[in-house]
């Protein structure tokens, strides 16, 4: 009996140290973000895992398998390098490489390592491990093993959301590989196109990278999608919105320093032709004007100088002012010499009179 009772006493402590290391396992897993192994996002609908050395899978949940019901099946297949066939959606490049899931663009360094993902961008370290998705910064240490991580991929993506398929997640077998130590994708762009439909008779042919000479990478058409009649290159949006937004910055920088230069011609050859209409010299056209603020003020200076000279010119005043200086003439003066002279007058016509008589 006591045995018994042993028997079962280690056999429940034994199932609850075996749930406390699955939930161990699962914390771990879900610490530092839940990245690690790789690195999971969603973008346009598409799940993809980005390993560290810059290969990658990924699922498509509105095509791919019922993951819920599948993932314990014995040699089950739900993921691209897991086995299942994409083939309807992808394209693929004269490498091998896929470059195009439906109309989600993928686009790799020259050695061959992802670097976008539709609009993720991916970096890699000096040594050819990623260490940043998106706006996901990713450390490692002094052995190459990872750290830990900080930020978020993007909006989309803010935090690792665990899912129980994660863990299947695998970099591609060796005759799919397209990572390689030389730059051999250093002078090729390759063609993408608008995806309509679904691709026909289109499988998984290998790699350029698998079937190599030594060193030597040759790309070939037999491991290209073919396209249909009349099929639609898509531009490359990427490379095309960083030229664009350059292009419209030298513009715009061209445009304001134009503008900056007719300006300052207009405001000097203002300045010219007041004093050719007033004779007059001011200081403030000799100094230098280092902003545009300091132009403007300067104009509108000298259009009220010109406006009190014009101003004291037509009160009736002779004397012409020197060239050194500027005086003002104010109309008070003008007004009073005016009355003066009107009540002299009165005075003098009424001493007339008084004599007449």
């Amino acid at each position: 009996m006591k045995n018994l009772i042993y028997l079962l006493t280690v056999i429940f402590l034994g199932g609850t140290t075996v749930a406390t290391a699955d939930n161990r396992s699962a914390q771990t897993a879900t610490s530092f973000g839940g990245y690690g192994k790789s690195f999971i996002f969603v973008e346009d609908g598409i799940e993809f895992s980005i390993f560290p050395d810059g290969q990658f899978d990924f699922y498509m949940q509105n095509y791919g398998p019922n993951v819920s019901v599948n993932i314990n099946t014995p040699n089950a297949s739900f993921s691209f390098n897991n086995g299942y066939d994409y083939g309807a959606y992808v394209q693929y490049d004269e490498f091998g490489a896929v470059i195009q899931i439906e109309n989600t663009p993928i686009y790799y360094d020259w050695y061959g390592r992802v670097s976008q993902i539709g609009n993720v961008r991916i970096y890699y370290t000096a040594y050819g491990y990623v260490n940043r998705i998106g706006g996901l910064y990713i450390y490692y240490n002094s052995h190459r093993a990872f750290s830990h991580c900080t930020g978020y991929i993007n909006t989309f993506n803010p935090y690792y959301v665990y899912r129980p398929w994660h863990v299947y997640y695998r970099i591609p077998v060796v005759d799919y590989c397209v990572v390689y130590h030389t730059p051999y994708r250093r002078y090729y762009t390759p063609v993408r196109y608008v995806y309509t439909s679904p691709y026909v008779n289109n499988y998984r042919r290998g790699t350029a990278v698998a079937s190599r000479r030594g060193n030597t990478i040759q790309r070939s058409t037999r491991y290209a999608t073919v396209q249909r009649a009349g099929a639609t290159p898509r531009r490359d949006t990427a490379i095309a919105n960083s030229n664009v937004r350059n292009n419209n910055s030298v513009r715009n920088s061209s445009t304001r320093s134009r503008s900056n230069t007719t300006a300052v011609s207009s405001t000097r050859s203002n300045d010219r032709t007041v004093r050719s209409r007033t004779g007059t010299r001011t200081s403030a056209s000799n100094s230098t004007t280092r902003s545009n603020q300091k132009v403007v003020s300067n104009t509108r200076t000298n259009r009220s100088q010109v406006s009190t000279r014009q101003n004291s010119t037509k009160n009736r005043v002779s004397e012409k002012p020197k060239n050194n200086s500027v005086r003002k003439y104010s109309s008070t003066k003008s007004n009073k010499s005016t009355r003066q002279l009107a009540q002299s007058s009165s005075r003098s016509s009424n001493s007339n009179s008084r004599s007449r008589r």
